[in-house]
């Protein structure tokens, strides 16, 4: 955490929400690609089923075909009248099964087993059983059994063949598609909880940075302004990194200094104010008393006055009274 306290908080946090954004963007295209895959593979194992299924179901009408064609023959050996509409039947499902088996190939098989199965399908089809057929509706006994007992054997074995290792090589392909499917699976299960694990990292370590780098430099940074605010200018904070909120703390400390002198300023002046009033008050102390002193000065000087002005007034009582006796003598 140290180490990251001369990061910005934006760049940490953009570094973090980037590997995050990068963790799960990996995730989810890893995961969109092997679904992909895992749907490429659903789509080839239904394609493969079905084209075995198909294969199956031509097999099916074929050895059907067999069964009902030598039945009806036995009816037509033993003078009676054969029905060969079901082997007719099971004739026409075994062309049209056939017609399906080329609409699907080659899918996702080998071009060549898939040509192989078609070519001795078709054989099959219009070499053994479309012939058998002819002669066992037009044709004599003996022609149809050496048909059906020399020539369709022979045909179906090699069809046979290659049905088999269609259904070989099919088999084969399902179990490569389902390992890769488990696989795929597996890994992106694996991949999800690791990355859940990891985003649950990153959360739990982004909320311890942003407690270290953020809540608790602004609670120091809160309580030097409280302490400021009561007037302790004499505790310095701690340097909390190069960070957003570190930046804060030489500001911080240039107001704390700024504020220190400002107020011894202050403190200065209401000194030499307290000590200039003091002076002023004791010289008007001694104003005040000179003042008085010139006062009774003044009251004294008034009282000699008024004792002279009534000496004068007498004098002058006298003087009269003296002229007038003067006067009368």
């Amino acid at each position: 955490m140290r180490l990251l306290q001369n990061f910005t908080i934006r760049m940490v946090m953009l570094t973090i929400l980037g590997l995050f954004c990068l963790l799960w963007s990996g995730v989810g295209l890893y995961s969109v690609h092997a679904l992909s895959e895992v749907s490429e593979g659903n789509d080839i194992d239904r394609h493969l089923v079905r084209q075995m299924t198909v294969l199956s179901q031509g097999n099916d009408q074929y050895f059907r075909f067999v069964t009902r064609l030598s039945r009806a023959m036995d009816v037509k050996i033993g003078g009676g009248t054969p029905d060969f509409a079901p082997a007719r039947q099971s004739l026409e499902n075994m062309r049209q099964k056939l017609e399906e088996m080329k609409a699907l190939s080659p899918g996702p098989m080998n071009p060549d087993i898939s040509r192989e199965v078609l070519s001795n399908w078709q054989a099959l089809l219009e070499k053994g059983v479309v012939p058998q057929m002819q002669l066992a509706q037009q044709g004599s006994l003996t022609a149809w059994s050496e048909h059906a007992s020399t020539v369709t054997p022979a045909l179906s074995r090699a069809f046979g063949a290659s049905a088999e290792r269609f259904s070989h090589e099919a088999g084969a392909m399902l179990d490569n598609t389902r390992v890769m499917v488990d696989g795929k699976t597996y890994t992106i299960r694996i991949l999800l909880i690791t990355a859940v694990i990891l985003g649950i990292a990153i959360l739990i370590f982004t909320d311890r940075y942003l407690v270290a780098m953020m809540v608790k430099p602004l609670e120091r940074i809160r309580q030097q302004f409280q302490r400021i605010a009561q007037g302790d200018l004499s505790q310095p904070i701690e340097a909390l990194g190069r960070n957003c909120v570190g930046r804060l703390v030489p500001l911080l400390r240039a107001m704390q200094d700024s504020l220190r002198e400002a107020v011894s300023t202050i403190r200065a002046g209401s000194d030499n104010i307290w000590r200039g009033a003091t002076e002023i008050s004791t010289g008007n102390n001694d104003l005040s008393s000179r003042t008085e002193e010139q006062a009774a000065a003044l009251e004294e000087t008034a009282a000699s006055m008024e004792q002279l002005t009534a000496t004068v007034k007498m004098n002058a009582e006298h003087a009269r009274q003296a002229s007038q006796l003067a006067d009368a003598a």
